[in-house]
């Protein structure tokens, strides 16, 4: 919510500082009706994020998050997303994989209509030293490496912002949530958390409670 109390968006992601995984950002999700961009113009199911650094943020819960720039100014916000045409880069020389695949279809395209050799690619603009989470953000553990869960949510120390676990939702049929406290966590890349846990340990995470 704006400080005229206007609704902006969702919550979609929390940008982390690698450092000490306290708070740096927030991405909002403003949708395309919110963007200002007409139909004509194409990019339907495209995102469509602002950031805010987390000093912008004045109080939130969790049904709501209320920062202290009006709807005016959060208009000038800047994207977190950016999206460009590129041509198709072959990331694995001498083996044929989707790039490979879709050039040829480009190529033969632009041979009947003369369509172009580009496609659609959307890159984060995460700031230097930074890695953001979302909702359904996989955790993975080093050794054996397997999946053990899903970030849900962050559980944050109200005095310095900084991350003390992550709520995950464990199970395959029936979903659970556990606290996973930070002291697991090695590394976290982007869209992705990496620790060093025993199976021990993860029976032993205690459930989640609001």
């Amino acid at each position: 919510m704006s400080a005229d109390d206007h609704k902006l968006g969702r919550l979609h992601r929390l940008v982390l500082r690698r450092a000490d995984l306290s708070v740096s950002h927030i991405v909002i999700d403003v949708g395309f009706l919110r963007s200002g961009k007409q139909l004509w113009q194409g990019g339907v199911g495209l995102e469509y994020d602002r950031i805010l650094p987390v000093s912008a943020v004045a109080a939130a819960d969790k049904e709501k998050v209320h920062i202290t720039l009006t709807a005016d100014q959060f208009k000038n916000a800047d994207q977190y997303t950016e999206a460009a045409y590129e041509e198709p880069q072959d990331m694995s020389p001498g083996e044929f994989d989707l790039p490979d695949v879709s050039n040829r279809i480009l190529a033969m395209s632009e041979m009947i209509n003369n369509t172009s050799n580009f496609w659609l690619v959307e890159r984060l603009k995460t700031p230097e030293g930074g890695v953001d989470i979302v909702d359904g953000t996989p955790v993975f553990r080093n050794d054996p490496h397997d999946k053990i869960g899903e970030v849900e949510r962050l559980l944050l120390d109200e005095t310095t912002g900084r991350t003390k676990a992550f709520v995950i939702k464990k199970g395959f049929l029936f979903k659970h949530e556990a606290v996973l406290s930070t002291r697991f966590v090695t590394d976290l890349q982007e869209d992705v958390v990496h620790v060093d846990i025993t199976d021990e340990e993860i029976d032993q995470l205690p459930a989640f409670k609001e």
